[in-house]
């Protein structure tokens, strides 16, 4: 069985050690293309929710780009797991961190957040899901701190299982190939899987929770069908 997955995997990835590798053969690549966008002044705000990696990624990187720090009081919250992951890599431990769901964490962390002001690195392409959610709740304070563009460079082989860990993966994968008779779909949460509604894909699987340990689980489950 051939999965793709459209993120490069680090060598301690549940997919190499939850799926067996004389059956499976992983293909891990990101059809999206990053830059960094540059800026110069923060607002002053009460937190910093970074619903994303990247945007932790990036964040970090055009602050220290512009010579800026990041004020001790401002409190930082992140969506899910991996985005508290990356958090930790650059020194710093969130205050609030959600499940990964949008809706959830939104609902949570306006309780959390209500009537405070909140900066939102994110990116050029973002479907800003967070902030709608929230918009009632928070003073919303956005700031584009990447791009991401769809990439058309790439060829891929056929693959039995698809795994999209973002809509713009999604969208590129699908602006090339169409989706094929029995091959499995599966989306890393729900802002992935409107998208893939959206491009008429159905009878997607749906991570519960938006980490590699969980898709993975998927795809395994999909070695016995």
């Amino acid at each position: 069985m051939t999965i793709f997955i459209s993120r490069q995997l680090s060598p301690d990835s549940p997919f190499y050690h939850l799926l067996p590798a004389d059956k499976v053969k992983i293909i891990g690549e990101s059809l999206v293309a990053f830059e960094v966008l540059e800026f110069g002044t923060l607002p002053e705000v009460d937190w910093c929710f970074f619903s994303s990696r990247n945007a932790v990624h990036f964040f970090f990187q055009g602050l220290k780009a512009a010579g800026l720090n990041l004020p001790s009081a401002v409190k930082l919250a992140v969506l899910g797991d991996g985005t508290a992951k990356a958090l930790k890599q650059q020194g710093h431990v969130a205050d609030f961190a959600g499940n990964g769901d949008p809706q959830t964490v939104g609902e949570a962390f306006g309780i959390v957040a209500a009537g405070q002001s909140v900066l939102f690195p994110r990116a050029a392409q973002s479907r800003e899901s967070i902030q709608k959610i929230l918009a009632d709740a928070v003073t919303i304070f956005d700031l584009v701190v990447y791009n991401n563009v769809p990439r058309k460079d790439f060829v891929l082989p056929a693959a039995d299982v698809l795994v999209f860990t973002s809509p713009l993966n999604a969208q590129a994968y699908f602006s090339c190939y169409p989706q094929q008779d029995g091959q499995t779909t599966v989306a890393i949460g729900q802002t992935t899987l409107q998208a893939l509604t959206e491009l008429g894909i159905k009878n997607v699987h749906t991570a519960a929770t938006p980490t590699e340990e969980v898709l993975a689980e998927i795809c395994k489950s999909q070695l016995a069908i």
